[in-house]
């Protein structure tokens, strides 16, 4: 039976002794100086990862048949060779060839020697020079410092103060260490990874992952060193990973074998698929963390082969087998992480986990309780037929770790499963249910419920329709409705002269005249006449102006209504991005003031503005108000955002509602989007509901 040694102590290292413990060839592992999880599958070795001559001194010593290395600073110091040097078999690359990621630099001189893809740079070793640079070009800006940082050296600017503070940390400060700043030109697109086992000109790949980086769900907050993982990218297509296998990962092995740095191992591509195609972020010299928590539970045939004929510098290597199974990670880390921590907090349910538990940063104490001893905690991998269910598994299961000093992202993956549906129906019958409660509890303390007056002129289908939801809709809520109609030839002082009685009317606490109104009556005079404590649509001037003026007022129903829509998504509207897409009085001016109340930074536009796609694209946050259909189609929407679609047209061809956006293809690229119809319609309804409520509550007293 084969003895190994495994260098390093993370979550990345767990996975490859855990790994390494389902292969029948391997009797014995060791792992130097590994941690309180890994202890239960290896013997943990008390040297540290650089420690070069005390790990070959104990390879040596303990008749070692393989080594295999984890983290990037044992590479970079030179473990490889020493083991090399001394004739033991090693499984990870030369120090020269992990320059591959040591040095941002020397990746993009490679990359532009050799034809692969990634984007521009210059690189810097004066602050003032680099300034300048970056003061002269367009933000975001990427600013890396040229050297290993333990995944936290990469600074994305939205402006140019993020940037100057970056580049004093980065080369006066020296955070990192002395050294250079690599600064590259912005790209936007999905990021994912691609893994391969690498031996020369040979190369073998794993299935591709996506870490995700920002500390908070809806990828909000700083960068950390990854936060989850999983695996099964429906956003990549075979054709993609073809090409990235072709003309990235092999292109790069051939090249750093023409430039005498062959690699011996792993070689990880952190890639983006842009609109002009798949190009290079960064290439990492080893497994990456937490990918590898991912990816290797996927792997049903035997590791140590392929550890074996790498580090034996075989010119074909073995073909593994993996389960076509998902697998999803969430990372657990300590409170203020990547920030200052505390460490030493007691874990206590781990006995209770149903899944894959990777320890990243923990220890044991004197009683076997164990501790919370790094930044990242732990992974809790889960595996699953579908994302959706692995995602439930492994926020299931992370529930049962209990630490009060542990926080989590409760959306691994989410964004890839297409875009979540939000349901205008489902959300407003739940609003219709609280307004029902609280009439109740209003006619018992009063002695009377809220009555609405709706007026519809003309015969309009669609106005029908929408009068005979409303009015349904006091009937669920227990709110009195009254419905007066009017011909289509009604004179506009006849209207008028109907809202002053209704005006005057004390049993009367809502009115509602349906729009639009034929030609001849001024819709602005009609709202006008409405009594402001009676205006439950909530366009009256004056409640058009003190919603201007941040001061209490009825909301308008469709705006109201879409503000909740954006809440029910877990979406952090303050700091996002905001684009209206029109600029009508009634809808897109109050939602623009809405979310400019909430803290969003917000775009106003119409369909004819100029660069429209460029604006949408930059959306957090998208709201088409145009009543037009084909406004917003896929291309124009930033992936991961949030649709409303609050368009209701007729298709040409079908007759059949349809909003202002490509639903179909826009699910693809979206986060969350509505529906139409299902969507905000109901919703406008549930806050026409809620605002008659209102007004009866404030008339009242």
């Amino acid at each position: 039976m084969k003895r190994v040694l495994v260098i390093g102590s993370g979550g990345r290292c767990h996975a490859i002794v855990d790994a390494l413990s389902r292969s029948p060839q391997v009797g014995k592992i060791y792992c130097a100086p590994g941690n309180a999880g890994i202890a239960a599958q290896a013997e943990c070795v008390p040297i540290k990862e650089t420690s070069v001559n005390e790990l070959v001194d104990f390879a040596r010593s303990q008749a070692i048949d393989l080594t295999v290395v984890g983290p990037e600073a044992a590479l970079a110091v030179g473990v490889v060779d020493a083991f090399r040097a001394a004739g033991m078999r090693i499984f990870g690359h030369t120090a020269a060839a992990t320059a591959i990621e040591s040095s941002k630099e020397f990746a993009k001189v490679l990359m532009e020697k050799y034809d692969i893809p990634t984007s521009g740079y210059q690189s810097f070793t004066d602050y003032n020079q680099a300034l300048a640079y970056v003061s002269a070009r367009p933000f975001p800006a990427v600013l890396k410092y040229d050297g290993l940082a333990a995944g936290k050296g990469v600074v994305i600017a939205a402006d140019l103060k993020e940037a100057d503070e970056a580049l004093k940390d980065m080369l006066l400060d020296a955070h990192f260490g002395q050294g250079k700043v690599v600064i590259e030109d912005y790209l936007e697109g999905p990021e994912f990874s691609f893994m391969c086992f690498v031996s020369g000109t040979s190369v073998v790949p794993m299935p591709l992952s996506q870490d995700h980086k920002r500390a908070y769900d809806g990828d909000k907050g700083p960068n950390t060193g990854g936060m989850g993982a999983y695996t099964g990218l429906p956003f990549i297509t075979e054709e993609d990973k073809a090409f990235a296998f072709e003309n990235i990962l092999k292109k790069t092995a051939a090249a750093m074998v023409s430039e005498g740095k062959p690699l011996s191992g792993v070689l990880y591509g952190g890639l983006m698929k842009t609109r002009s195609g798949i190009k290079v972020i960064e290439f990492n010299a080893r497994f990456g963390d937490p990918e590898t928590e991912v990816v290797l539970p996927l792997m049903e045939s035997d590791i140590y082969e392929i550890f074996a004929a790498v580090a034996a510098g075989e010119s074909a290597l073995p073909t593994p087998v993996w389960s076509s199974e998902n697998t999803l990670g969430v990372v657990l880390a300590s409170k203020g992480y990547p920030g200052s921590y505390e460490k030493g907090a007691v874990i206590e349910g781990l006995e209770n986990v149903g899944c894959k538990l990777y320890h990243m940063g923990t220890k044991a104490d004197e009683k076997g309780r164990i501790l919370t001893n790094g930044g990242r905690v732990m992974i809790a991998v889960a595996k699953a037929p579908s994302l959706p269910e692995a995602l439930e598994k492994a926020n299931a299961e992370v529930a049962k770790i209990k630490c009060d000093n542990l926080f989590h992202r409760s959306d691994i993956g989410r964004k890839a499963f297409g875009a979540r549906i939000i349901d205008g129906k489902a959300l407003s019958a739940q609003i219709k249910e609280e307004v029902r409660v609280k009439v109740e509890a209003a006619a018992a303390k009063i002695g009377r419920v809220p009555c609405l007056t709706v007026i519809l002129v003309g015969d309009n289908p669609a106005s029908q329709s929408y009068v005979k939801g409303k009015i349904k809709a006091c009937e669920v809520c227990g709110i009195e409705s009254r419905l007066i109609t009017k011909p289509a030839d009604i004179s506009e002082a006849e209207l008028l002269a109907l809202i002053a009685e209704l005006n005057a009317d004390a049993s009367v606490d809502g009115i509602l005249v349906q729009l639009p109104l034929p030609k001849h009556i001024d819709e602005d005079k009609v709202i006008d006449a409405i009594a402001i404590e009676k205006d439950v649509d909530g366009f009256h001037p004056l409640n058009v102006a003190m919603l201007n003026l941040s001061r209490p007022c009825i909301l308008p129903c469709t705006p109201k209504g879409i503000i909740r829509m954006l809440e029910s998504t877990g979406v952090a509207l303050e700091g996002c991005k905001a684009v209206v897409v029109g600029r009508s009085n009634i809808v897109g001016k109050p939602v623009a003031k809405l979310l400019l109340d909430k803290n969003a930074t917000v775009t106003i536009a119409h369909s004819r503005t100029r660069n429209l796609a460029d604006l949408t694209r930059q959306a957090d946050v998208l709201v088409a108000a145009v009543g037009r259909i084909g406004t917003i189609t896929a291309d124009m929407v930033k992936p991961g955002a949030v649709v409303i679609d609050v368009g209701v047209n007729r298709h040409p061809e079908t007759g059949k509602l349809c909003g202002d956006v490509d639903f179909e293809g826009a699910k693809a690229v979206a986060s969350a989007i509505t529906p139409v119809p299902g969507g905000v319609g109901p919703m406008t309804i549930a806050m026409l509901m809620e605002n008659t409520l209102e007004c009866f509550e404030k008339r009242m007293k």
